[in-house]
Formats: structure tokens, sequence, C-alpha cells
């Protein structure tokens, strides 16, 4: 299940959001980020494309990998079967696990949107590949799960049914959802540089949708913060956290990972301090060209300045009349501008 962890690194991000009543008048951040975030996506991606010169073949392909885990996945959970088998590719090796979900009302409905869409979303890659396109790959989609919660608490062989009811089926896909969002986002970055301008509205549609769909998942989670998850005795809002960490932890320098809440507060949207959502870009695949497991990091030409803006926290205050130019950025590391509420 090496599609689970398909997408790894890169872009940044303050890693909480803020306590509620805080910024009054504000962005989520007090304080400017200088378009650090931003910036420094732009200089990791430029030197990736310049020393692996990724062609658009190579980038929707790999794309191809995670989009096959995510829709085989949830039209199991929401159907019960996976999906058409000349999508999925006929010569494929047949998926491992993959049954239905036991859902509410209100999450089956939910998770039949969210099949459909991914299933759609294998068909258009197709569809702009042609040829070139790659089927699915070998999924072990139940043990990928069990193994990924498992790493992600410091447990060993504690069994993880991720269809078990809505949050165990909710906490699953957005496990690989909230990936694909930064990941197609990151993506979109590096298929602009080569120009092809359908490319970009389609794998820059992929990033919307799944941003769309993590937002939701974190709105039921959201919910159901205090819910106990008796295989590891914590609580919805905790294994967040820990899901958070193990995911920053495979990342490295850049700050990305955003958990569910923050003294108090909600986080529904994953954003940098101007509330703009973030990104990845591909660091591991398993049918195609991109297919190497090492993270990538920052290049030694990235100032260490622009690293370190980029990673700065929010900058959390009561109210706009507790900054004098929202316009000034912070200094890196800086947490309040004054006492937070």
């Amino acid at each position: 299940m090496a599609a689970l962890l398909a997408v790894m690194l890169m872009a940044a991000a303050p890693v909480f959001a803020q306590p509620p009543g805080s910024n009054a008048g504000l962005p989520p951040s007090a304080t400017a980020t200088g378009l650090a975030a931003q910036k420094l996506t732009a200089e990791i991606g430029s030197a990736l494309m310049a020393e692996m010169k990724y062609t658009d073949v190579d980038l929707l392909s790999f794309l191809v990998n995670t989009e096959c885990l995510e829709a085989e996945f949830n039209s199991f959970a929401a159907f019960g079967v996976g999906m058409h088998p000349k999508l999925f590719g006929l010569d494929s090796p047949s998926p491992m696990g993959g049954k239905k979900a036991n859902l509410s009302w209100d999450i089956q409905l939910w998770s039949e949107e969210v099949a459909r869409d991914e299933i759609g979303h294998v068909r258009i890659l197709h569809e702009a590949l042609g040829a070139d396109a790659p089927f699915c790959p070998q999924l072990d989609i139940d043990g990928g799960f069990q193994q990924l919660f498992n790493d992600a608490l410091g447990t060993t062989n504690v069994e993880w049914d991720p269809y078990k009811d809505d949050v165990h089926f909710v906490l699953s896909t957005f496990a690989l959802e909230e990936i694909g969002a930064t990941g197609d986002k990151g993506v979109t970055g590096l298929v602009a540089i080569n120009g092809n301008g359908t490319v970009v509205d389609l794998v820059g549609g992929l990033a919307q949708s799944a941003g769309y769909q993590a937002a939701a998942d974190r709105y039921i989670l959201w919910t159901h913060r205090n819910d106990t998850l008796p295989e590891f005795g914590k609580t919805v809002n905790e294994v967040m956290e820990e899901l958070t960490s193990y995911r920053q932890a495979l990342t490295g320098d850049v700050q990305i990972d955003q958990g569910l809440t923050y003294r108090g507060g909600i986080n529904v949207v994953p954003t940098d301090g101007n509330g703009v959502t973030l990104s990845r870009t591909p660091q591991q695949g398993v049918n195609g060209r991109i297919n190497t497991p090492d993270p990538l990091s920052p290049p030694s030409s990235i100032p260490s300045e622009l690293i370190a803006m980029a990673n700065a926290p929010y900058t959390i205050v009561s109210s706009y009349k507790d900054v004098e130019d929202p316009f000034a950025p912070s200094p890196p590391g800086n947490v309040s501008a004054s006492s937070s509420p």
C-alpha cells in the first residue's frame, strides 16, 4: 500500500489555528507572511523540475496511483464493490481487502458522493493520458490502513477497521484526502512549469475537489472530536494530533501538517497565515517514473531565512487594535504579538 503515503513533501505553514475569539478583524496570522510559503513552494518545485525534468505524463501517471487507492477504497466502503474493472485495469492485480462500511444514512450519502468523484478522477486521468496511462497498482487496502494507524499511534498489531462505523470510515478517508488535497495542489505548480493549460486546469480541479472533501471530513470529525476510539484509548482529536505529528515527521524541515484543534479553536481548513491552502510535491509512487522513496529537502540555495519565515507560527492577538501594521512581517518563531485571549 505504498500509494497510501504516495505524496510526500513540500510547502510551508504554521502548525495550528487559533483559539476562539482571537484575531478579530485580522487574517489567520495578525502579521504578514511575505508570501514565504508560496515562494518556498515555487523554489522547491523549480529545483525539482530542473533536476528531474518530469513531463506531464510522469506527473499525471503518479496521480493515477493515488486516485486508484482513494477510488477503490471509497467505492468498496460506499457500495460494497470496487470500481469498474476497465477503470481499475483488467490486467491489474486484484486489491487486497475492501468491503461495505457500516454507516449512518447521512455518512452513507457522503461516502457515495466521494466514491463517485474519486472514480471520476481515475477516468479523467486516463482520458488525459490516453495510451500512456498506467492502471492501478497492487493495493492492500485494509492492511495499509492498519499499518498507517499503528505507525502513527506508535502501536503494533492493533486492529483498525476502516469500515466499522462513521468515525472509523471518515478518519480513514480523511487520511487519504488531506494528502491528496495538498499533493494535487503541489503537482498543479509543477505541471504549470510545463505550460499545458488543459493539464493545469485538470490537476487544479483535482486539488479543489480533494480540498472540499478533506474539509468536510474535518468538520465531521470535529463533531466527534471527544469520542473515544477504543482501539487506542484516545479521543478522535488525540488520534488526529498523532496522525498530524506522524506526517510532519515524514515531511521534515518544512511545516505543513495541522491538527483538528488548537486551544479550543476549530481548524477545518489548514492554511498559511493568509488563509491560503498548502502544497506538497510528489516523492513516492508505484507505477510510473515517480517511484523513489527519498524525501525532498529544500535545496541548499534557498535562504534559511525564507524557510524560517515560512515555518513561523501564526501571530495571535485579541483584535486588530493590538497590531499597528498588519502588512509588517512577524519575526520567525514569534508566536504572539501580544497576550492571547
